[in-house]
C-alpha cells in the first residue's frame, strides 16, 4: 500500500511537471505572438498613425530583402531559406523556357527552374538552382482576413530598374471574388505580377494577380490554396488548367463578398480614414494651394497648380506644365492675381512664381522633414486639405532621364534573347531582323542574358544606330538597326494598367521620392505632408498607375532661394 502511495505521488509529480512544461511553452508562445503587431479595430478618431507607420517601416526592410525580379519584367518572393520562389502562374506561362533569371534586391542574379502552378488560381513555384541560404517570408493566412484590414504589397511596377528597389504600396482588404481572388486597395500594374501581398507582420497573404480599370480593383491569389497544394507545386504539377477559349479572369466573377470579421489592424474606410486623420493636422492647407492659369501660343488656357512657400508670395509649380504667357494665380477665396515668373530650375522641372496679394497664406516650414520609405503621407488639392493618402514607396534619389528617351527595338524577345514577335513598322522589322533570330551582340557588347540586353538598351537614345549581331540558321549575321521611339498608342494598348494619362516630363530630376498616391496629371505642384501635418515635398510628376514623384521640401526651398 505504501509502495502504491509512493507511486501515486510520483505520478502526480510527473503530471505536475508536464503541466508546468506545457504551460511554459504556452507562455513562451504567447510572448512570441506579442512581438507581432496586433491592434484592435479602431475608430478613425482613435487612430494612432505613428504606430501604424512604425510597423510599416519595420516590415518594409524584411519584405524588401525577400522580393525578387523575374526576367526583369515581373516579381516574385522567396518563401523558404533554400530558394523556393512564389510568383503568379501567368508570369511562368509567359516564359518559353523552363527557367527564369532572378534578380535579388541587392542586384545579384541567379537562375531558377519552373516547378508547379495552378493556372486558374494564378500562382506558381520556382526554385533557385544555386545552393545558398536566402532571406524569406513566412506564409500567412488569407482565410481570416478582416474587412478593411491593412496590408502592403511589393513589386517592380513597369519592370526592373537598377536604381530603384521594389515599390511598396499600402492598402486595405475589401473582400473576395467568387473564384477566391482577394481584392485590396493596394494599387498594382504590369511588372508587379507575382509580387507579395503581406500583412503588417510581413507574412505573405496573397500573390499579385490582375487588375481592372478602377484604382480600387486590384486582385490577388490567396495564400491558403498555395499551402494546400504545396506538395503538388514542389513536384512540378501543373493543374487547374483553363480551357482553350476560357478567359483567364472571367468577367462573371465580379461580385465581391466582404469579410464578416475584423482582425489585427482593421480600419473602417481604409485610406479614407487616413485622409480624415491626417486632415485634422493640416487645417486650411488647401489655402496655400493656388490654381495657375496661363495661355498657349494658340491662346488656349492651361491650368495647373502651385504651392505658396513664402509670405512674400513665392509659389512653386511644375515648369513644363506652364506657359509663360498670361500667367495668373487663383487663390482659395477666388481672388485672381497676375503672376510673375521669377525663374525655372530645369534640373527638377520647378518654376518659381510670385504674386502680390493681401491674403497670402503660405505653408508652414518644418524644422525637419522625414522622407523614409514607409512614411504615411497625404496630398492636398486646391479645394481639399487632404485629397489622397498613401505611403512613400521608394527613397529620394536621382531620377534618371534615360527611361524617357530610350531607344525601342520593336520586338518581343525571350529570356534566351530569341526574337519571337516583330512589331509592325518597328525598328527590328524595318532593319530586316527575323523571327527566330537570337541576339548575341549589340555593337561590341556581348549579350549573354536578358539582363545584358535590357541594360544595354537602357543606355540608348531614340534614332541611335546599333549594330545588332544575331545567330540565324547557325551563322552570325550583323544588321544595323535604327532604334525608334515606342509608339504611345501601343504602350496604352499593351495593358489597361498603362491606359491612363501621365506627365509629359516624368523623369530626369536631381532628387525625388516615389509615392503611391494616385494624383491626376494636372495636380502636380501640390504639397505632400506627413502624419504630423509637416509639408515634406511637392508633387512633380505622375509616372504611371502606381507611382508619382515628389521633390523633397529642402530641395524645393533651396531652388526658391537660388532663383529669387
Amino acid at each position: 500500500m505504501k509502495q502504491n502511495t509512493n507511486n501515486l505521488v510520483l505520478i502526480k509529480a510527473y503530471i505536475l511537471l508536464i503541466f508546468l512544461f506545457f504551460n511554459q511553452l504556452n507562455v513562451n508562445a504567447q510572448q512570441e505572438n506579442e512581438t507581432y503587431f496586433k491592434v484592435s479595430p479602431l475608430e478613425d478618431s482613435d487612430l494612432k498613425l505613428e504606430d501604424l507607420e512604425h510597423q510599416i517601416q519595420k516590415t518594409y526592410k524584411k519584405v524588401l530583402a525577400s522580393t525578387v525580379t523575374i526576367n526583369t519584367h515581373a516579381t516574385g518572393v522567396l518563401v523558404s531559406s533554400d530558394g523556393y520562389i512564389l510568383t503568379a502562374a501567368h508570369v511562368v506561362l509567359g516564359v518559353r523556357e523552363e527557367q527564369s533569371s532572378i534578380t535579388m534586391s541587392d542586384g545579384t542574379t541567379y537562375k531558377a527552374i519552373h516547378l508547379g502552378l495552378d493556372e486558374k488560381g494564378d500562382y506558381a513555384l520556382m526554385k533557385i538552382v544555386d545552393k545558398g541560404t536566402w532571406e524569406y517570408l513566412e506564409l500567412g493566412s488569407s482565410s481570416d482576413l478582416g474587412q478593411d484590414e491593412a496590408c502592403l504589397m511589393f513589386g517592380h511596377s513597369s519592370g526592373y530598374q537598377a536604381d530603384r528597389p521594389a515599390l511598396m504600396r499600402i492598402g486595405f482588404y475589401k473582400g473576395t471574388k467568387a473564384l477566391g481572388y482577394l481584392k485590396t486597395s493596394c494599387i498594382m500594374m504590369p511588372g508587379d505580377s507575382g509580387g507579395p501581398l503581406v500583412d503588417l507582420n510581413g507574412k505573405v497573404i496573397g500573390v499579385c494577380s490582375h487588375i481592372d480599370r478602377s484604382m480600387e480593383d486590384n486582385f490577388y491569389a490567396p495564400i491558403d490554396p498555395v499551402k494546400a497544394n504545396w506538395t503538388k507545386l514542389i513536384n512540378g504539377e501543373r493543374f487547374n488548367k483553363r480551357g482553350p477559349r476560357e478567359p483567364q479572369f472571367p468577367k462573371d466573377n465580379e461580385t465581391i463578398s466582404p469579410s464578416k470579421t475584423t482582425a489585427d489592424f482593421s480600419l473602417e474606410g481604409g485610406k479614407g480614414a487616413i485622409i480624415k486623420a491626417i486632415g485634422k493636422t493640416v487645417k486650411d492647407l488647401h489655402k496655400s494651394v493656388v490654381k495657375i492659369k496661363s495661355l498657349n501660343e494658340d491662346k488656349t488656357e492651361v491650368n495647373t497648380y502651385g504651392t505658396i512657400v513664402s509670405s512674400k508670395g513665392y509659389i512653386v509649380a511644375k515648369a513644363s506644365e506652364l506657359s509663360k504667357s498670361g500667367l495668373s494665380c487663383e487663390q482659395y477665396n477666388g481672388v485672381i492675381s497676375p503672376a510673375r515668373l521669377i525663374g525655372i530650375d530645369k534640373s527638377n522641372d520647378l518654376a518659381v512664381l510670385q504674386i502680390q496679394s493681401k491674403d497670402i497664406i503660405a505653408i508652414n516650414i518644418p524644422k525637419k522633414t522625414d522622407t523614409r520609405v514607409g512614411t504615411l503621407i497625404g496630398s492636398a488639392s486646391f479645394k481639399e486639405d487632404i485629397k489622397y493618402s498613401g505611403v512613400i514607396s521608394a527613397p529620394a534619389r536621382q531620377i534618371l532621364p534615360a527611361a524617357a528617351s530610350q531607344g525601342f527595338l520593336g520586338a518581343s524577345v525571350t529570356f534566351s534573347n530569341k526574337i519571337f514577335v516583330l512589331y509592325e513598322n518597328g525598328a527590328a522589322k524595318l532593319a530586316g531582323l527575323k523571327r527566330g533570330d537570337i541576339i548575341v551582340k549589340f555593337d561590341d557588347t556581348k549579350i549573354e542574358s536578358s539582363e545584358d540586353r535590357i541594360s544595354f538598351l537602357k543606355t540608348t537614345q531614340v534614332n541611335q544606330k546599333v549594330k545588332v549581331t544575331v545567330l540565324r540558321e547557325g551563322a552570325e549575321k550583323e544588321v544595323e538597326v535604327t532604334l525608334l521611339k515606342e509608339n504611345e498608342k501601343r504602350i496604352r494598348n499593351r495593358h489597361i494598367g498603362y491606359d491612363l494619362d501621365t506627365s509629359e516630363r516624368k523623369y530626369d530630376f536631381t532628387q525625388a521620392f516615389t509615392h503611391d498616391m494616385p494624383i491626376e496629371v494636372n495636380e502636380t505642384g501640390t504639397p505632400v505632408v506627413d502624419i504630423k501635418g509637416n509639408v515634406i515635398g511637392i508633387n512633380i510628376a505622375k509616372e504611371n498607375r502606381t507611382s508619382s514623384f515628389a521633390i523633397p521640401l529642402d530641395v524645393v526651398l533651396q531652388t526658391v532661394k537660388d532663383i529669387k
